[in-house]
């Protein structure tokens, strides 16, 4: 959930990492028994040149929109060639292909190591956060909502956008001028999502939303209601999941809202 692509589809790859955006129809493991017992040998792993294994093996909890937006992917690509269900069933222990081809580098190892989350907080020598040394780059986004933050970007626990707490048919509002890329449902994690493309290769989406008052193609501008909030998708309570996305990777909203 890029890289930065138009059309629907495209624009759901940006998101879920290419996702990429982050990321439709992913479901979590499920409890069907392990597809292979412990002393089976698991397929000879190898990596393309971005470092990609071929396969990676199911852990309890996995979806397939996270797998992919870990290895940077197109979750559609991943159900495409494990011949998954139209609601990307997967199981624990399952080994899924990620690629296929022969450009690529052996490991000689039996399982693919456990990544490790691509997001690095630059380092700094005072206390000042990161994201204000990049707070002036990009100028005129504004809040989408006026309701209290309850949480902020921290990729180690998976969450990778601002959270807003609120009440059923509170608005969203657009940050920032642009084009709308997505408004639909097809991603279950985030329930009904908006994702606005900007300039400067920037896109904000909008999650578990109630009503999506846009569709794809409108223009919008900053400030503008684009939606109502709930609490649609993987989530148990009303609120509003921002995401901003340069490049097609997450970055702290905060780089463009200031504090």
């Amino acid at each position: 959930m890029k890289r930065i692509m138009t059309g629907s589809h495209l624009a759901k790859a940006a998101l879920i990492g290419t996702m990429a955006v982050a990321t439709l129809s992913v479901v979590g493991c499920a409890t069907k028994p392990t597809y292979q017992s412990p002393n089976q040998v698991g397929p000879k792993i190898i990596t393309n040149a971005q470092g990609v294994p071929n396969y990676h093996r199911v852990q309890r909890g996995d979806t397939v929109s996270q797998i992919a937006a870990r290895y940077r992917l197109n979750y559609r690509q991943i159900g495409a060639l494990n011949n998954l269900d139209s609601k990307y069933t997967i199981y624990s222990g399952q080994w899924l292909k990620l690629w296929q081809g022969n450009t690529a580098r052996s490991n000689n190892y039996s399982r693919p190591a456990q990544p490790q989350p691509t997001y690095t907080p630059p380092v700094t020598q005072s206390r000042t956060p990161a994201y204000e040394a990049t707070a002036n780059s990009t100028s005129g986004y504004d809040y989408p909502t006026r309701n209290p933050v309850t949480r902020n970007i921290d990729p180690a626990t998976g969450n990778m956008g601002m959270w807003f707490a609120g009440n059923v048919g509170d608005p969203v509002l657009a940050s920032q001028s642009g084009t709308v890329l997505y408004s639909g449902n097809g991603l279950p994690e985030y329930g009904n999502l908006i994702m606005i493309r900007h300039s400067d290769d920037y896109i904000t989406a909008y999650a578990h939303n109630s009503q999506l008052l846009v569709k794809e193609g409108d223009t919008v501008q900053r400030g503008q209601r684009i939606a109502t909030m709930g609490s649609s998708g993987q989530t148990n309570q009303v609120g509003l999941e921002f995401q901003v996305r340069l490049n097609g990777n997450p970055i702290d909203p905060r780089t463009v809202l200031g504090r």
